[in-house]
């Protein structure tokens, strides 16, 4: 009876730290700097983490500066250009003096820190950039 007893006891304790492990939302500790533990590589995965905190890692398609769009940003397409791309980095028009220039961020492989906001209707994640902070160049594209 007491090795069943325990057999049982043992098929709990395994069920609860399963269920832990898949069932609790990832907490960011304070002792992070509420930095996520892992690096986002891919484009629909970004996706599923809309209103988070992400880190980001991939190639800069694109970079280009829009003076015909409100807040005249510096878009950062990663992974693939407009139209087709999925996430987007922005540098609005007040930060940029702390950023280099879009051509700097060219065809750069970039990891990107910020949350991820999803875009008006569209199937589109946007990281708003507002410190140098948030951004490491890596190196050129591949």
């Amino acid at each position: 009876m007491q090795k069943w007893l325990l057999a049982f006891a043992m098929v709990l304790l395994l069920i609860k730290v399963v269920s832990a492990q898949t069932e609790t939302p990832l907490e960011l500790s304070a002792t992070t700097n509420q930095t996520p533990s892992f690096i986002l590589t891919d484009p629909k995965e970004v996706l599923k983490h809309e209103g988070e905190l992400v880190v980001v890692e991939g190639c800069v398609a694109s970079a280009k500066l829009k003076n015909q769009v409100n807040g005249k940003p510096i878009f950062l397409d990663l992974f693939v250009v407009y139209p087709d791309n999925i996430v987007t980095a922005a540098i609005w028009e007040k930060d940029q003096p702390k950023f280099l220039s879009a051509a700097d961020y060219d065809k750069k492989m970039v990891r990107i820190t910020g949350m991820a906001e999803k875009r008006k209707n569209q199937d589109r994640i946007t990281i708003s950039l507002r410190e140098p902070k948030q951004i490491t160049i890596l190196g050129d594209c591949k």
